[in-house]
């Protein structure tokens, strides 16, 4: 038990060095969503009515002043060296050739969100309206194609749109062809970014402050990383091994290794049923599953049960033990934690 619990604590230590700040100091800037064209990773800031970008090949990125605009701009995506932007106040969305240098905003709708291109159509989600529109990027008429959901960020893989709602804490799945709509996964904690990487799913949690990874095509969470309090991560990017988020509240833009976080034991994404955080914890534990488990047991290092009742909300309060070492049992499940 106690090797155990020393090599939990190192994995710990070594996951928390693996974010790496990249861009610092935006504390006023309003950072709120990310997108990638060649080596440049293209970034807002809603307060300065800008958007800036920097080389994330280099050891030491600076920021490089793009635009300016006139309104606040809260929404970006890339396809076919087109930079769309998404503003607010009033609600526009610009198409900017980054193939020119001379960079200039050419406004395409009077509507903004959350975006994805299928063919000649760039979908736009629009969280106050209430529904999904698509614009041809030809002619540049708008037509509404799903009504009733509310849409903070959008994930395109085989063409289907994945999208999350911060206001039914769900992940989706839009089908354009039918106009089918699946849901993927339930009770996420304020979801604020998505994005894909071969058959991992990863999801910004910002009430919890994490990253949950989700194993494709089952979606079960296999692990996640947990930042410091108040960071509200944001419009998460994959670029090659490096998964990159927004810290809003913290502000700064960070990133994560991929390989050596997957490779990691508190990143197994095999055979796992459930994590919780934080771990130590002086009060309360937090369960994320993909199973509905309804009792726990909690026993001391004596293998005593020190514990026992009902699973309500994903939450067990542990204040009452002593400090020490303790494992937590969910039906045939277990993993060890400490109590501060």
């Amino acid at each position: 038990m106690k090797a155990k619990l020393l090599f939990l604590l190192l994995a710990s230590s070594i996951v928390s060095a693996q974010v790496v700040d990249v861009i610092t100091n935006l504390n006023s800037a309003g950072v709120s969503n990310m997108t990638l064209h060649d080596n440049f990773i293209y970034y807002n800031s809603y307060t300065q009515k800008k958007i800036y970008r920097f080389d994330c090949t280099l050891a030491s990125p600076e920021m490089e002043l793009v635009i300016t605009l006139n309104e606040n701009p809260n929404f970006m995506y890339v396809s076919n060296d087109i930079l769309y932007v998404g503003v607010e106040s009033p609600y526009k969305t610009y198409k900017i050739d980054l193939t020119n240098t001379n960079f200039q905003a050419i406004q395409i709708a009077n509507i903004a969100g959350p975006m994805a291109q299928i063919d000649n159509d760039l979908f736009i989600g629009q969280y106050v309206s209430g529904k999904i529109s698509k614009v041809n990027l030809t002619s540049y008429s708008a037509t509404d194609v799903l009504i009733g959901y509310k849409p903070n960020f959008f994930a395109l893989d085989n063409n289907e749109i994945y999208f999350t709602s911060n206001y039914t804490n769900q992940l989706s799945k839009f089908n354009p062809n039918d106009n089918s709509v699946n849901v993927i996964l339930s009770n996420l904690d304020y979801v604020s970014g998505i994005v894909f990487k071969e058959n991992l799913l990863f999801i910004c949690e910002s009430m919890s402050n994490s990253i949950s990874f989700y194993t494709q095509p089952e979606y079960r969470i296999s692990s996640f990383v947990q930042l410091a309090p108040n960071s509200w991560p944001n419009g998460n990017l994959i670029v090659n091994d490096d998964l990159y988020f927004i810290q809003t509240s913290a502000g700064k833009i960070s990133k994560v290794p991929l390989n050596s976080a997957l490779n990691n034991n508190s990143y197994n994404i095999s055979n796992t049923s459930f994590v919780m955080y934080p771990n130590p914890t002086s009060d309360l534990l937090q369960i994320k599953s993909d199973i509905n488990f309804t009792n726990y047991k909690i026993y001391d290092q004596k293998g005593l049960l020190v514990q026992n009742s009902i699973l309500e909300n994903n939450t067990i309060k542990v204040s009452g033990l002593s400090s020490g070492i303790y494992t937590l049992y969910l039906d045939d499940y277990y993993k060890t934690f400490i109590k501060e």
